[in-house]
């Protein structure tokens, strides 16, 4: 036994340096850690930068600048008020650009060009306060008593079918399952390709004089699979790094567990179709073959990711729940599932367990059609007569 893992160490260590060493490897990881690290960042400064406003208040507006403050902060915005001489002042600094909107006097409001919903209401807000409290004091009521008079009532919310938060956190959940297809389909078409280059350029007869058939695949599925994990981590620590740092505003504190259960359930979806993608290469004796032999598994990964999205509507339906326990679908559905609403942690560790099962039926089973086909170079076998063949 303790031969036959050193052969299949020697053979991961061997396509993880192979791989690893490319260019084309090394490019395509700096691009992808670039676009994920821009995808984060832009979009958190430009929503912060969207709550953010100057606006310029004439001295004459009395009270105004404490009404546009208490306004701002009820809506959740950041406004800078700066205080003007004259109508005059307050346009040319709207003109320039320095401040979004200027307030003149009590009921004036002046913009460059098109309002801005948001510190529009806001504006509106204010001047419609300092107005009301205006009147409040020409009629003798006090600060206390205008505020009491103003206090809204609260209405009781009863959902009677309350669905689950579809904020952020969705958001998260939806990137992680893409990135998992991506993922599965481009490391999996590594192990497609790798088998078909090796067979057709008969460099497989080669090695199979002095390594097994099995321990052959096992090894090439484990190399490369280690090196998809170490791009596919390092993706996931870059994520992790980048939204501790900025901290972007509504970040679920379910993030960092829902990332690492990303990378958990690539490991596990990875393990059960890189051995099927293996078994499929075998039965192409070339690589314009490749496509062709693996097309009802990419069918099926296809309706899988198709079928994903149609359970991000209906989580909570009956077939989703099917679907995130089934180890075939299980590594899309479960993490997407998880993420939105609430799993009980034995379907999550039942899930889990299921797929590992199915891993080793897959490697026994993938095992004996690459076995039967891989030294087959003439023309394509179907899956049947691999089997037999073995």
């Amino acid at each position: 036994m303790r031969p036959r893992l050193h052969t299949i160490r020697v053979i991961a260590l061997r396509e993880f340096l192979a791989r690893g060493r490319s260019k084309a490897f090394r490019i395509s990881t700096a691009l992808l850690l670039i676009g994920l690290i821009v995808g984060i960042v832009v979009p958190t400064v430009v929503t912060r930068n969207a709550g953010r406003f100057a606006v310029a208040v004439t001295a004459s507006g009395a009270g105004m600048r404490e009404a546009i403050t208490r306004s701002a902060a009820s809506a959740g915005i950041t406004v800078t008020v700066r205080t003007t001489a004259s109508r005059a002042s307050a346009s040319a600094l709207v003109e320039s650009g320095t401040v979004s909107a200027a307030v003149v006097g009590d009921r004036e409001l002046i913009w460059k060009s098109t309002e801005n919903a948001r510190l529009s209401a806001v504006l509106n807000a204010a001047i419609a306060s300092a107005e009301v409290s205006q009147r409040a004091a020409d009629f003798g009521l006090t600060p206390g008593q205008l505020a009491l008079l103003l206090t809204p009532t609260r209405p009781t919310v009863t959902q009677l079918h309350p669905g689950p938060d579809r904020g952020p956190q969705s958001v998260i959940a939806l990137v992680g399952m893409i990135l998992l297809f991506i993922a599965i389909n481009f490391y999996g078409g590594y192990v497609l390709t790798g088998v078909v280059e090796e067979k057709s350029s008969r460099v497989v007869e080669v090695l199979l004089a002095r390594v097994r058939p099995g321990d052959l695949l096992v090894g090439k599925v484990a190399g490369i699979g280690l090196l998809g994990l170490t791009q596919f981590a390092a993706l996931g620590a870059a994520a992790a790094a980048v939204l501790e740092i900025i901290r972007p505003p509504n970040l679920p504190a379910t993030t960092l567990p829902l990332i690492a259960g990303v990378v958990v359930w690539f490991i596990l979806g990875y393990g059960f179709y890189s051995m099927l993608y293996g078994a499929f290469g075998a039965l192409a004796s070339r690589p314009e073959d490749a496509q062709a032999a693996s097309a009802p598994l990419t069918v099926f990964l296809t309706l899988t990711y198709l079928g994903a999205f149609a359970a991000f509507s209906t989580p909570q339906a009956w077939w989703v729940t099917a679907a995130s326990m089934f180890p075939p679908t299980a590594p899309i559905f479960m993490p997407l599932r998880a993420s939105v609403v609430d799993v009980p942690a034995w379907q999550i560790a039942a899930a889990m367990l299921f797929t590992l099962l199915a891993i080793l039926v897959v490697v026994r089973i993938g095992g004996r059609v690459y076995r039967g086909a891989v030294l087959h170079v003439t023309g394509r076998l179907g899956i049947r007569q691999a089997w037999h063949l073995a």
